[in-house]
């Protein structure tokens, strides 16, 4: 399969990373020559081998010592390449001369290239020193001293050490894992880093060290070529005794043991149960561990494996031995659930010493093992969305954060579910993740996935009618009660409330529920595909009784559990049940777009407003919600497209004066947008006489004419009608600036006045703040608190998209007076915590592009270059307007590379008298 092409931005300086790739390649290669050196050390006389000590690599017998500097060019070796090492060779020799050091000494430059033609003259000349060699792939070799030959790069050195791994009595190890290790280990000690923080290996200790990394790894299956780490992955040495790690077939489970295993410190042992009769589980774990741990150890195999000994007493004896060495081991168990949970805890508590994994797929043999084990399962977290969107960079799919969010709620971020996904996008879909979900949620993919190939078997363990309960239940995406999920299957199905009861307990222990606290659950994400295409397959009826019963429940609750979630899904009921008038009456509402719900009813918005057997003024108020949508994104086009037609509506209709001034508003601000102000001011006058005179009407209309004003650059004129504004909204809430100033959200509300529009007045007081702040800025002056205030009124009415709109203002506003510290804490403490929390997916991007600006005029570069690296893989997904977003944002932190910004600006500090 070919590789996606690589999207990372051309560096500002290439030389610089040539030099960085440069010098990374030396100590790799010499690293690798260092592990063959190790391999061979024994056969060359060398009793300890030193790394990065006088010199790169020091092999020290009982009368030499041999001194190696490692050099890897691109072109030919010259002198000057040589001649510092040629120095400290002959200040070295000196020592040895002096009887300071031991032996006699002989030294050598390995290179991966040959000298050139100067170089080589100088080799040839009788005055060159008869104990510095210079060897060179195809070169002379070093003949008596056992120095591995040199290789012409890091790829032919590795393979190398690998053919000298081959020759070792470890035939159940992949030499590559074998090497890899080693070439760690001795990167560890060239650190400095126990356990060999003197530089030192032993020779006479190395077959322990192989041992020790066999040990580690043997009969471990092989880790994945590209191995992405899951959410907060745990590791796989911990101080619990036992543990059992739990998942669906495609969870990674195995991959993650694999991989782990690579950077163990404790001696290790792999045994898959599904190839051990499970009867005899004890005695081939008990006898093949002896042998991995203790086959080389001397006489010890021979003290375990005494004739006639039983598993228990084979147990004892390896704890016994282990303890007396002072090594811990862990045993891993996959597919624990297919032995005798009788013969799993026999091996448990036969091997007090020893450390457990036990790998399960769910089912009631992990409830068994729960119990009689006491411990509590585990599960890994599967991918997180940056990780999917990297996999999906990498095999050419494309998608902004939002589809890689639909892809990861989908498939649950299992591992081998997304991958599987992201191939058929990429095969079938153009690599649209976009399509590809909607596809899957639509049920209209070609290629059924391997999610749906291995769960079925789970699905089909229920009966028709568990299945038809999972189904309802699948169609809630958050968490419920059991008593919600009664109501809900009783409402639906007249399901008894000991019939759910008793689903429940079969989807736990089929794994196929996620439990929330003590008393919620959701059907596992994963599960949730197969349960919406089983209802679907009953047919249109059934679905809608599901349906129905969620949006009663919902519209019941509500009130009791306000969350964004439960909303969204009442919005998804009632768009299926063709609910129009809950979903025009949301639209009009400001609050309904500042929480992003726009979304999910948009599609339907549209098709209402365009059908003529829609009343003309449901189609006038669908196309109300979509206008004030156009007018947020700033798509002026399609706002006026959408004015035009409320017009036709309220003039064929003869609608009445709400719906004439709603549209004259809108027009006062769209002709402002366009630059029209004669259009603009006559509007105004057309709304003047159209507003009732009431003081909530009267003070949308100043703020719609202060907006109107500041499009059409007048400022001045705008900022006084915010100025009038401002303590109007105040007032009305009962509040004053200096009650607000350093009083957080949570400590405000007990103080505002009772009233039903308190969440109008909230979000209608942080506008005006934020417009009178734009206004102020524009004139050149500083916004002083309004826009802290705006964040904190916002944050009260929960207007989240201003909330982190106004944030980003103020945000850029520090930087210009350059105080980074403090853009920096707007994006820490609010705007990153509000994005994650409140899962605002349209403003992930923008705003961590944005972080990364702040963390570069901070001069936290690293910082803000891994910022940037981890948006790459989603740029390709964006819109043509996002991209060039994230684009202009990377070229900010590129040139503040380049030119540095003022230093940081410091509170001036009181002068003395």
């Amino acid at each position: 399969m070919p590789i996606a092409a690589n999207n990372v931005v051309a560096a500002l300086d290439s030389r610089q990373v040539v030099r960085i790739e440069a010098v990374h390649r030396g100590f790799l290669y010499q690293h690798l020559y260092a592990a063959a050196c190790l391999f061979g050390a024994a056969k060359s006389g060398a009793t300890k081998v030193v790394v990065e000590h006088d010199e790169d690599i020091e092999l020290i017998g009982v009368d030499r010592q041999v001194y190696l500097q490692v050099k890897t060019r691109r072109a030919s070796l010259v002198f000057g390449d040589i001649d510092d090492a040629l120095d400290r060779f002959a200040a070295i020799r000196k020592e040895h001369a002096a009887g300071r050091r031991k032996g006699r000494p002989f030294f050598a430059i390995i290179a991966n290239v040959s000298p050139g033609p100067q170089l080589k003259e100088r080799l040839a000349e009788p005055g060159w020193p008869a104990d510095v060699a210079v060897l060179w792939p195809g070169g002379p070799l070093a003949t008596g001293k056992g120095l591995p030959a040199p290789q012409v790069d890091v790829n032919s050195m590795f393979a190398a050490c690998c053919d000298l791994a081959r020759s070792l009595p470890f035939a159940m190890l992949a030499p590559e894992t074998l090497v890899w290790k080693l070439a760690g280990r001795v990167m560890h000690a060239a650190a400095g880093l126990a356990p060999h923080a003197d530089h030192t290996f032993e020779t006479a200790e190395m077959p322990g060290i192989f041992e020790q990394l066999v040990i580690q790894l043997q009969d471990f299956p092989a880790p994945p070529l590209r191995y992405r780490p899951q959410d907060s992955e745990p590791p796989l040495i911990s101080s619990a005794r036992v543990r059992l790690i739990t998942g669906f077939s495609g969870a990674g489970k195995t991959s993650w043991v694999s991989q782990t295993a690579l950077h163990a410190t404790d001696a290790l042992a792999y045994f898959n149960a599904s190839e051990v009769p499970s009867t005899a589980l004890v005695s081939t774990v008990a006898r093949e561990l002896a042998a991995r741990l203790f086959s080389r150890s001397g006489g010890k195999l021979g003290e375990i494996l005494f004739p006639d000994a039983t598993s228990p007493q084979i147990l004892f004896a390896i704890g016994k031995n282990l303890t007396d060495i002072d090594v811990r081991a862990t045993v891993v168990v996959d597919n624990v659930h297919r032995v005798s949970h009788e013969d799993v805890r026999s091996l448990i508590d036969l091997a007090p010493h020893l450390h457990f994994v036990l790998l399960a797929q769910p089912g009631p043999a992990v409830g068994v093992l729960q119990a009689i084990l006491n411990v509590v399962p585990e599960s890994l977290g599967g991918w997180t969305n940056e990780t999917i969107a990297a996999e999906g960079s990498f095999l050419g799919c494309r998608g902004d954060y939002s589809a890689y969010q639909r892809l990861q709620v989908l498939t649950a971020g299992l591992p081998l579910y997304v991958q599987n996904a992201l191939q058929i996008s990429a095969n079938h879909c153009g690599g649209d993740v976009a399509r590809f979900c909607g596809e899957l949620e639509g049920r209209t993919h070609a290629v059924e996935t391997a999610q749906e190939l291995i769960l079925s078997r789970v699905f089909e363990q229920f009966g028709d009618s568990d299945r038809r309960a999972i189904g309802a239940l699948s169609l809630f995406d958050v968490p419920v009660s059991r008593s919600e999920a009664v109501a809900v299957l009783s409402d639906a199905y007249s399901f008894s409330e000991r019939n759910t009861a008793t689903l429940l307990r079969k989807l736990q222990v089929a794994g196929a529920a996620q439990v929330f606290g003590v008393d919620h659950f959701k059907v596992h994400d994963a599960m949730r595909l197969l349960g919406n295409s089983y209802l679907d397959d009953l047919g249109p009826d059934e679905g809608r009784r599901a349906q129905l019963a969620i949006k009663n429940l919902l519209v019941d609750q509500l009130p009791k559990k306000k969350s964004m979630q439960r909303v969204s899904l009442l919005l998804r009921m009632f768009v299926a049940l063709g609910d129009t008038e809950p979903l025009i009456e949301m639209a009009t509402d400001e609050l309904f777009h500042e929480l992003g719900y726009m979304t999910e009813v948009a599609n339907y918005l549209e098709n209402l407003a365009g059908s003529p057997e829609t009343k003309a003024i449901d189609r006038f108020w669908a196309l109300d919600g979509l206008a004030f949508a156009d007018f947020k994104k700033g798509d002026l086009t399609l706002l006026g497209r959408r004015l035009a037609l409320m017009e036709e509506l309220i003039e064929a209709n003869n609608l009445g004066s709400r719906e004439r001034l709603s549209l004259a508003m809108k027009r006062v601000n769209n002709y402002a947008r366009n630059g029209d102000s004669k259009r603009a001011h006559e509007a105004m006058e057309h709304v003047i006489n159209a507003v009732p005179d009431e003081p909530d009407y009267l003070r949308i209309a100043k703020y719609n004419f202060a907006r109107a004003l500041f499009s059409l650059k007048d400022y001045s004129d705008c900022s006084n009608i915010t100025s009038a504004l401002i303590p109007e909204y105040f007032d009305l809430l009962g509040l004053t600036p200096e009650m607000v100033i350093g009083t957080n959200p949570d400590k405000l509300m007990p103080l505002l006045k009772d009233g039903e529009s308190q969440a109008d007045d909230l979000k209608h007081l942080a506008d005006t703040l934020d417009l009178h702040a734009m206004a102020l800025n524009r004139m050149g002056t500083f916004s002083g608190l309004s826009r802290i205030h705006a964040m904190k009124f916002y944050s009260m009415a929960n207007a989240l998209d201003s909330f982190v709109r106004v944030g980003q203002d103020l945000a850029d506003e520090f930087l210009s007076r350059f105080d980074y510290d403090g853009a920096l804490d707007v994006f820490e403490r609010n705007l990153l915590p509000a994005i994650r929390s409140k899962n605002l997916m349209g403003h992930v991007i923008p705003v961590r592009s944005h972080y990364a600006v702040a963390l570069a005029y901070a001069g936290k570069f690293a910082a803000a270059d891994a910022e940037m690296a981890r948006l790459m893989p989603y740029e390709q997904g964006l819109s043509p307007q996002g991209r060039n977003e994230l684009q202009a944002q990377r070229e900010i932190v590129a040139g503040l590379k380049l030119k540095a910004p003022p230093p940081q600006w410091q509170f001036p500090r009181p002068t003395g008298k």
